[in-house]
């Protein structure tokens, strides 16, 4: 967990460094998840136990998490980079489990608890202060719109994730999501 956290917490970091030498969004994007679906790709086969017919299975799904979870999150996450700084970008795209409580109150009437809604609300309240809306520094409108979408694939990925799909390991998961958002990257990239 700490070696998880640790990749995690300098990802922003490096990623900009990337940036800034000269790597497009979508080069280091596709270049950190490839590199993810390559070292997953044996040990995945190793969890699959030769049933191969649980890809097919939930192949749907496999691809949405790719798509979005995977690749359009890292994709927009690094494009929200490119025009905020890291800490701001980071935080935007932490507004998923506010999108995820306001989702799940709208689409399937789970009114949340007064604490959950304080909490976010006092979410929303700091980044409005971490963003100076109400000041004097200017906020690149592309680059939260970048951040929001980064949250929205975000929220996505916590919901897909959440699902337990019948005989289809967590690490499989993970490995085809990779796989299937190198292949998306490596065609838009391609476009």
């Amino acid at each position: 967990a700490l070696v998880s956290a640790a990749g995690f917490g300098t990802s922003g970091a490096f990623a900009k460094s990337l940036l800034e030498a000269g790597w497009s969004p979508g080069g280091a994007v596709t270049v950190r998840i490839g590199g993810a679906a390559l070292a997953l790709l044996v040990p995945a086969a190793v969890a699959l136990r030769g049933n191969w017919r649980v890809l097919l299975r939930h192949g749907r799904m496999l691809s949405v998490y790719g798509l979005v979870a995977v690749a359009a999150c890292q994709f927009a996450y690094f494009n929200a980079v490119t025009r905020l700084s890291v800490g701001v970008a980071l935080l935007l795209e932490y507004l998923a489990p506010v999108l995820l409580i306001g989702w799940m109150w709208v689409r399937h009437g789970e009114r949340p608890t007064r604490v959950t809604i304080a909490g976010s609300a006092l979410a929303i309240a700091g980044l409005v202060f971490v963003l100076d809306v109400t000041g004097s520094v200017e906020v690149d409108a592309i680059g939260v719109v970048w951040a929001l979408a980064a949250a929205v694939s975000v929220a996505v990925y916590f919901t897909l994730s959440a699902r337990e799909p019948e005989g289809l390991p967590p690490l499989v998961m993970s490995a085809a999501g990779m796989v299937v958002a190198t292949g998306a990257l490596l065609a838009l990239g391609a476009v």
